[in-house]
């Protein structure tokens, strides 16, 4: 049994807190990131094969590519959006518009406190712009900047891009302990509803090399209401 991660963003003033569960696997090492009492201790996913390295890239090769060419839409029926993610992931939907959270992952679960290490996390911060008195795309830059800065130096540069109403803050940072993780923290930001859909994205850092072609595609097709 291993102890889970802290949770990321209570460092921020994010209304939609629960999105920040979404690291459960393994045991930080790094203070700054600690905000509050970690959740019960996770089982570790990490596993060890007797294969050649040439066969066991080539199958783990194989069975990214399986993953992500067979992803299958979900409905997210309370804010209209949409959710494609391996036929055998678990999906979890929480009460997005009163704070709670959805999580898709490749581990079975339950609710957002069971351990899991690969897959991703979304809550909705509806409040938060508008009690800051900013515009949802400065505010969502701003949970941005502070994240990145908390991560330290290993942190990847914020991209930034606009999808329709939507304006996009993503960035990379890795989180060590005792299972090492590869988190990818993406904020869609909508100037004309004043929300901000957190999303995080967690992966073994060993294995970001095969995941990351999946972790994309099902960002990519994640579909968001512009009138939500």
């Amino acid at each position: 049994m291993r102890k889970p991660l802290p949770r990321i963003l209570m460092l921020f003033r994010v209304t939609a807190v629960a999105a920040t569960t979404l690291v459960h696997a393994g045991k930080a090492q790094e203070p700054s990131l600690a905000a509050e009492p970690p959740p019960p201790s996770a089982v570790s996913a990490t596993s060890t094969t007797s294969a050649t390295p040439e066969s066991t890239k080539s199958s783990t090769n194989s069975a990214a590519g399986q993953q992500s060419g067979e992803l299958v839409p979900h409905a997210i029926p309370e804010i209209h959006a949409t959710i494609s993610i391996p036929k055998d992931w678990n999906l979890v939907q929480g009460s997005l518009l009163d704070g709670g959270v959805l999580l898709a992952t490749k581990e079975k679960i339950t609710g957002e406190n069971d351990p899991w290490s690969t897959g991703l996390s979304m809550s909705i911060d509806r409040n938060g712009a508008k009690d800051s008195d900013q515009k949802a795309s400065d505010y969502a830059l701003s949970i941005a900047r502070g994240a990145a800065e908390k991560a330290g130096e290993e942190a990847s540069p914020l991209k930034e891009s606009q999808d329709g109403a939507f304006h996009q803050i993503r960035f990379d940072f890795p989180v060590q302990g005792d299972q090492s993780l590869l988190v990818t923290e993406e904020l869609r930001a909508n100037d004309s509803t004043g929300t901000v859909a957190v999303i995080l994205w967690q992966m073994p850092k060993e294995d970001a090399a095969t995941l990351s072609p999946l972790r994309d595609s099902i960002l990519s097709k994640l579909k968001l209401d512009s009138n939500q």
